[in-house]
């Protein structure tokens, strides 16, 4: 199997995984009961979402070739499955739904001001666990595609122009992307803002592990379930002289059967630090070591 299947493969392990655990009843990382006893998964709630859907939707048949009005989605099929609608004049409808159902809605107005769409929520909106959406969102136009960005998010729409995640070959798995526009072309370079546009690299940036300088243990719980995952810092033989950056993503290519990635969090001129995160379904396949060879792209040949 090669390295790219493994990876979507590893993460869909990890999400039966997790969502075996959680099994019982409704879940929220946060550890609260989520749905069924709140307002906003009331009927009236629903029923109010959905009407604000249909009126964009009317809205939306009267635009021709608007910069952001749309429907929106991101999402892998599984545990993410983000739909956004919103309109200049009818507001926005957000759903997030997932293996169990319904996880999260809102509703409301947009407010657009100095090239920044923000969401004027009806509920509350906490973006923890599988739940919320950025508040403030950033229209980017990538050729013939239509993007929405959190304003907290280019870094990471960055990282996956560089590893090749970006332009999808189907719906985007992270980012807000217009529906039908996973079909259409995306040319070049996408012009997103300054700084994060030094983060769109020409070439890949190739990386080999200096050292290993420690590790520790991380548990993540909630109501009647603990995730552990194990983090491991790297330091690379690459710093800003080569272009690295606080924020960018290596993706492991050899040994060539692992599928791990690690994120910068700390640069120097020649050398950097990266943290890699493994839960213990990555960590059978063995733990980081000095022999790893990371690029920015996760492309193989």
């Amino acid at each position: 199997m090669c390295t790219v299947s493994r990876r979507c493969a590893i993460c869909a392990c990890r999400l039966t995984l997790f969502f075996v655990l959680i099994g019982i009843g409704a879940f929220d990382l946060s550890g609260q009961i989520a749905w069924g006893k709140d307002k906003k998964f009331s009927k009236r709630s629903e029923a109010a979402a959905s009407a604000k859907k249909a009126q964009i939707g009317q809205e939306l048949k009267t635009l021709k070739e608007h910069p952001w009005a749309g429907s929106y989605y991101y999402g892998d099929g599984l545990g993410v499955n983000v739909h956004l609608s919103l309109a200049p004049k009818s507001g926005f409808e957000f759903t997030w739904n997932g293996c169990l159902g319904l996880y999260d809605l809102n509703y409301g107005d947009v407010i657009e001001k100095d090239g920044r769409i923000t969401l004027v929520f009806t509920h509350p909106n906490a973006r923890k666990g599988y739940e919320g959406i950025s508040p403030e969102l950033v229209p980017l136009i990538w050729g013939e595609r239509h993007y929405l960005i959190p304003t907290d998010g280019f870094i990471d729409f960055a990282n996956a122009v560089n590893a090749g995640f970006e332009p999808s070959a189907s719906r985007s798995a992270r980012f807000l992307l217009r529906d039908g526009d996973e079909v259409k072309s995306a040319d070049g370079l996408p012009n997103i803002p300054a700084p994060f546009s030094e983060y769109i690299l020409k070439r890949p940036i190739q990386a080999a592990v200096s050292s290993i300088k420690g590790s520790r243990s991380e548990n993540i719980k909630g109501n009647g379930f603990e995730l552990s995952f194990h983090i491991t810092t790297l330091v690379l033989n690459v710093g800003s002289e080569q272009g690295v950056k606080e924020g960018m993503e290596f993706y492991v290519y050899s040994p060539p059967d692992l599928a791990d990635w690690a994120k910068v969090t700390k640069v120097s001129n020649s050398s950097s630090e990266a943290e890699v995160s493994q839960d213990q379904i990555a960590e059978k396949y063995g733990r980081p070591s000095g022999d790893w060879l990371l690029s920015t792209s996760a492309k193989r040949d």
